[in-house]
């Protein structure tokens, strides 16, 4: 059976999606290797703009528990931040697959607990 080039074409595509597929850690909108509180904000921001979160109102909620936290930690309060970085991982499980994409919500969760470890130590 002859392939035409349209099929050839569709299949290597396809190999290289299964081969090579997208994680919610590629682009540039996210610093993976910064636990800070403002690396997570650009996370959401981009999860948000990238079409991952599909609720302004659940991105809403989310940076405000994200800038709550921030202005706990700038008051000296690193507990406080720490609880409120847990409330947004709530947040974030909650809306896992419904707001938020899984593999997303996935990163999200890894990169705040990253960042309650920082501020642990």
């Amino acid at each position: 059976m002859k392939k035409t080039p349209w099929v050839v074409a569709t299949m290597v595509v396809l190999t290289l999606m299964i081969a090579a597929p997208v994680s919610a850690h590629d682009g540039a909108g996210c610093a993976h290797d910064d636990p800070t509180i403002g690396a997570l904000r650009e996370c959401v921001v981009h999860a948000a703009s990238e079409g991952h979160i599909t609720s302004p109102a659940v991105t809403k909620v989310l940076l405000a528990e994200l800038d709550a936290a921030q202005a706990a930690l700038d008051r000296g309060r690193p507990r406080v931040a720490i609880n409120l970085l847990r409330a947004f991982i709530w947040t974030v499980q909650a809306q896992s697959g419904k707001h938020i994409a899984a593999e997303h919500a996935a990163h999200l969760i890894e990169h705040a607990q990253m960042v309650i470890q920082a501020l642990s130590q």
